[in-house]
């Protein structure tokens, strides 16, 4: 946690003195602005809508497992952990959106629905590690900005299922693992 706190404070000064803005006059601002992400986030839950149109549910502070029968996944977590477990018979794939969060997803347990199968993740200021089935296989397009995309883990292999990794590590990081 140490490290991920001054690796962004010495990205913070970079961005600083690469647009001329004063670091503090530039640390205050990403402050304000991660304060009123979550005082809208936090509103928003209590106000009426929820962000189930967006994720399962609101609280991913915990470990469990997806819906049965839920064949993809749609996760969105902002400023919370996010920790799921998908057991599927027919898993399509499907989408995960991460902002300053963190946490596991884990598919060793799923089917796949067919030889291939898509996932989109974007991941800002954010680190996720997707366990998968020791008989997949892994490709990747996604793109890296100051972030890391590990799949290094999972390469080659003649497993019978290809999962194609979608998606953007912006200052965050997606990991890949059997």
């Amino acid at each position: 946690m140490g490290g991920l706190i001054i690796g962004i404070i010495l990205i913070l000064i970079g961005v600083s003195a690469l647009t001329g803005i004063p670091f503090f006059g530039f640390l205050f601002a990403v402050v304000l602005i991660a304060i009123g992400i979550r005082m809208i986030s936090r509103r928003s839950v209590s106000s009426g809508w929820h962000w189930d149109d967006y994720s399962h549910d609101y609280d991913h502070s915990h470990a469990h497992e997806a819906a049965p029968g839920e064949r993809s996944i749609d996760e969105v977590a902002v400023f919370s952990p996010l920790n799921r477990s998908y057991a599927t018979e027919h898993f399509k794939g499907g989408k995960i959106v991460m902002v300053f969060s963190g946490g596991e997803i884990d598919l060793t347990q799923a089917k796949a629905d067919g030889t291939e199968i898509h996932l989109e993740v974007s991941s800002v200021f954010s680190g996720i590690q997707i366990t998968i089935p020791k008989d997949w296989k892994v490709t990747s397009t996604a793109n890296v900005f100051l972030g890391n995309v590990d799949t290094s883990a999972v390469q080659g292999g003649d497993g019978s299922v290809t999962l194609h990794l979608h998606g953007e590590a912006v200052f965050g990081e997606i990991e890949v693992r059997k």
